[in-house]
Formats: structure tokens, C-alpha cells, sequence
């Protein structure tokens, strides 16, 4: 979704979107670990509500909003799919301006070239603040802003490192991969009844 910067004015544009829009379901499903191998209607259009707001101060376009959905995941000790709630704000600068935007989006500033992009950084993200040295200003090199690319971009930041279906996961079975969540499995039995047991407790004296 396009939203050219010719559009853009000082007053407020406020711009509400669902799961109807296809641009929407499409960032959101960017973000997915997870995905039914059939999808039907009702598991595709997943409930979503975007909300953005667009202002031009100067010559910096402000984008601030917020979305409520859920991202489809993959328990990192389970292996099981898991739905994650996401109910955030976020906001972003942008601007045309290479000097404005700062060190931020030049080639060999601290960052490999390709990666530049600069997106807006989470509205609730603490460490945004580092001393004006890096701002959080998108340098365009286009005349347009793609809220889809802000609204896949916000969504991955919330990403937990180690995704769990939930704290008290239990995990797999190393040795046979059955789901410990459904209860133990028959390894322990197995590994008991091995032929090999009686040398389980046997060391080589020095």
C-alpha cells in the first residue's frame, strides 16, 4: 500500500485498515513462522486492525499507528504452532533528505552495505535512544512510503528470541522427538531394558 509523499500534508491523515484489505493479510503473513498447509477463509483472514497516521512536518513525514492481530509461530522447544497477540503502537520519521537522514542510511556507517533501510524503530524500544548519533529518520530514495513494508517491519520486531507456546513448555524427546507435552515417552523404558544397562555406572579405575 502507497501512500505517495505529494499526498502528504501538515494536517493529519488518519488511514484505518482490516484483514479485508489483501496488502494487509500479506505484510502481516511476512512475519509467520507458521502456515496451514489448506488454508480456508476463515484461517487466512486472521482478525487485524491497522491504524495509521500520517502528518509532513517540514520536510520529515511522521508516521505513527498501531495494529492488534496475532502472528502464527513455531514453539522453539515443541516445534508445536502457537498464535502470538501483538497489540502495539510504533512510530517512524522520513525523509528524502541524505543529510537529514544522517550516518544512518550511508554505505560503511557501521552497517553492511544492502541493509540501509532504516525502518522505524519501536515506539516502546529504549535503546532508540542513543545520543543523536544514529537517528530514526527512513531515508527514501523513492517518492512514496509503503505502509506494508512498516507494518511487516513492526511485527517482526516482535519476535521473541525463543519463541514458546507457552513458559512451562516441556519440550521433545531428544532421542525419539515425541512431544513432552502429551505426556513421557517410552525411551526411558527402552534405554532401561538395554542389554548394555549394567555398564551405565561402570568407570575405569586410574
Amino acid at each position: 500500500m502507497r501512500i505517495y509523499l505529494h499526498e502528504i500534508t501538515d494536517q493529519d491523515t488518519e488511514l484505518d485498515f482490516t484483514q479485508e484489505d489483501t496488502w494487509v493479510i500479506d505484510a502481516v503473513e511476512c512475519v509467520d513462522e507458521e502456515r496451514p498447509l489448506n488454508p480456508t477463509r476463515a484461517t487466512a483472514r486472521r482478525p487485524v486492525r491497522v491504524h495509521f497516521n500520517l502528518r509532513k512536518v517540514d520536510e520529515v513525514i511522521v508516521v505513527s499507528g498501531t495494529v492488534a492481530t496475532h502472528l502464527r509461530l513455531l514453539c522453539s522447544r515443541c516445534a508445536n504452532p502457537f498464535n502470538l497477540d501483538c497489540d502495539i503502537s510504533f512510530s517512524g520519521l522520513f525523509c528524502q533528505d541524505p543529510v537529514m537522514a544522517g550516518v544512518g542510511h550511508l554505505e560503511g556507517a557501521g552497517r553492511p552495505a544492502g541493509q540501509n533501510k532504516g525502518f522505524a524503530r519501536h515506539a516502546h524500544d529504549s535503546s532508540n535512544d542513543s545520543g543523536g548519533a544514529d537517528l530514526d529518520i527512513t531515508y527514501l530514495s523513492h517518492d512514496y512510503i509503503d505502509l506494508g513494508d512498516i507494518l511487516t517491519e513492526q511485527l517482526r520486531l516482535q519476535l521473541p528470541f525463543q519463541p514458546l507456546c507457552r513458559e512451562a513448555c516441556n519440550g521433545i524427546c531428544a532421542n525419539c522427538g515425541a512431544d513432552l507435552n502429551a505426556g513421557r515417552c517410552a525411551c526411558s523404558k527402552i534405554i532401561s531394558s538395554s542389554p548394555f544397562s549394567a555398564l551405565r555406572d561402570f568407570k575405569v579405575g586410574s
